[in-house]
């Protein structure tokens, strides 16, 4: 498959920007459920909170890439009736907004309470929301059964749990606290949703079933998380293994969203 059928800005957006939301909700979750002793430091959570931020503002930024004229992004607002793209960038400006507002809160004050949470929780479902609204961009090409199926909503709610809920158990990880059975349930249910959106996909025509991409996003992202989860760890692993460990899974989420795009995408011309 030619990496020009695989539109990278669009995986990047995609994926990062469900990365963000998963995060968000999997701290809120765990702030909330966490005893006071191994609640994260004032100044762990702010590192936290700036980079899962970064990855969603960033991630959402990434789809202007794929616009022929990035500058006349504005114009993509003017469908909001009848265009699921149009709803897209709207819903996704409303939702960077609310998690700036939630990062700034947690920013100024490093601690669980109701602003910080209430923020946390409308990011989180809110971003859920917005992820379907991108599944639906895709999901309503009935000319094209690869994206014409449940796995698109499935494996993009998939993409923000097991990365979500991964990236706040390797910081919990990190400080030598046990993970909570919520978190590690998170975990598991993000990679049982990705397991199952490809099971559906490869009963499907084109799938490419074969392709190492597909086999990479199992090691990645279904094997890596499942082996993080049930490891007892003894001793706080190194920083640098622990960004590598988040790489590999992210890695795993980009090869199987770059087999989403392009197993459709090289099927030109498309209508």
């Amino acid at each position: 498959m030619d990496i020009k059928h695989m539109e990278l800005p669009l995986v990047f957006f995609t994926v990062m920007s469900q990365w963000g939301v998963g995060a968000v909700l999997a701290l809120t979750i765990y702030q909330m459920k966490a005893s006071q002793e191994y609640l994260l430091s004032g100044y762990v959570l702010r590192r936290a909170v700036l980079l899962i931020w970064l990855i969603e503002v960033v991630g959402s930024t990434m789809s202007m890439g794929h616009l022929g004229v990035p500058l006349e992004a504005y114009r993509s607002v003017l469908g909001l009736g009848h265009s699921w793209l149009s709803r897209e960038a709207v819903t996704f400006v409303l939702l960077n907004g609310i998690v700036t507002l939630w990062a700034l809160s947690c920013w100024l004050q490093p601690t669980v309470n109701t602003r910080n949470t209430i923020l946390g929780w409308l990011s989180g479902v809110g971003g859920l929301a917005a992820i379907l609204v991108t599944a639906q961009v895709y999901y309503q090409m009935v000319a094209h059964p690869l994206w014409h199926t449940p796995a698109t909503q499935i494996a993009f709610l998939g993409s923000a749990i097991v990365l979500g809920f991964s990236l706040v158990a390797l910081f919990v990880i990190s400080q030598g606290k046990p993970l909570p059975s919520t978190i590690k349930v998170g975990v598991l249910i993000g990679v049982a949703l990705v397991l199952i959106a490809q099971v559906i996909r490869l009963q499907l025509p084109a799938s490419q079933g074969g392709s190492y991409f597909l086999w990479w996003q199992v090691v990645m992202s279904m094997l890596l998380p499942c082996i993080m989860v049930m490891k007892a760890y003894k001793e706080r692993p190194s920083v640098v293994l622990i960004v590598l460990i988040m790489l590999a899974m992210f890695s795993g989420e980009l090869a199987g969203r770059a087999l989403f795009y392009g197993a459709v995408m090289i099927q030109a011309p498309w209508f």
